[in-house]
């Protein structure tokens, strides 16, 4: 994957030169290999999350960028999988918090140029977004933070309770209420929107889906 995305190779390449404890970490953490090994996951789980692969890969990007910078930060306690998800989610909280500060204060800026015709979007250039709002994991994202990533880790990415608790650093019971109280409450949303079939786009909206669904 790095070779295949050059912008990444060379800021891992600065990170490296930035980073503090990488020389005494070398043997313990490659870098490259992490990259190659768990991208492609850490990204997915990403667009997962903000809907759109815009966001999704300065997130990967950036997750991957705090592993080259502070490697010292993983103690190895948990699998290194799940420390980058827990990286990844602290990042997308971060921005999901940032963006919604900001966009209350240009929401009147942007209504007004909308209105006046000078804010016009290609036909076509966000699609996948609209899809994904319309989605399943598009209601999921109108969830608290904690039961929303929960949601995620658990039907997307496929971590057990277990992982899932390293991950978000929380007790392994904390997981499973996070699990409950989010189901329930993505149950009453899909009642809300009375509509639930065309949100089932793959295995993993299935599954949370049926989850939901049996409650």
């Amino acid at each position: 994957m790095v070779g295949r995305q050059p912008w990444l190779r060379e800021r891992l390449e600065i990170g490296r030169e930035t980073g503090r404890g990488v020389d005494e970490l070398a043997v313990k953490i490659d870098v490259d290999e992490v990259v190659r090994e768990y991208f492609d996951r850490i990204h997915r789980a990403a667009l997962v999350l903000t809907g759109n692969p815009w966001d999704a890969d300065d997130l990967a990007q950036e997750t991957f960028l705090v592993l080259a910078r502070q490697p010292e930060r993983f103690s190895g306690r948990s699998r290194i999988f799940t420390w980058l998800y827990g990286i990844l989610l602290n990042l997308e909280r971060r921005e999901r918090r940032r963006r919604s500060t900001r966009q209350r204060g240009l929401r009147v800026v942007s209504e007004r140029q909308r209105d006046e015709g000078r804010c016009e979007v290609p036909a076509g250039d966000h699609l996948e977004v609209d899809e994904w709002r319309a989605g399943l994991w598009g209601q999921v994202a109108r969830l608290p933070d904690g039961q929303r990533q929960a949601l995620v880790l658990r039907f997307s990415e496929g971590l057990t309770y277990e992982e899932i608790a390293q991950a978000l650093e929380i007790p392994l019971g904390t997981v499973k209420s996070r699990l409950f109280h989010g189901l329930n409450n993505l149950r009453k949303l899909m009642g809300e929107e009375g509509s639930r079939g065309e949100w089932m786009s793959g295995r993993p909206a299935e599954d949370v889906l049926r989850a939901a669904q049996s409650g």
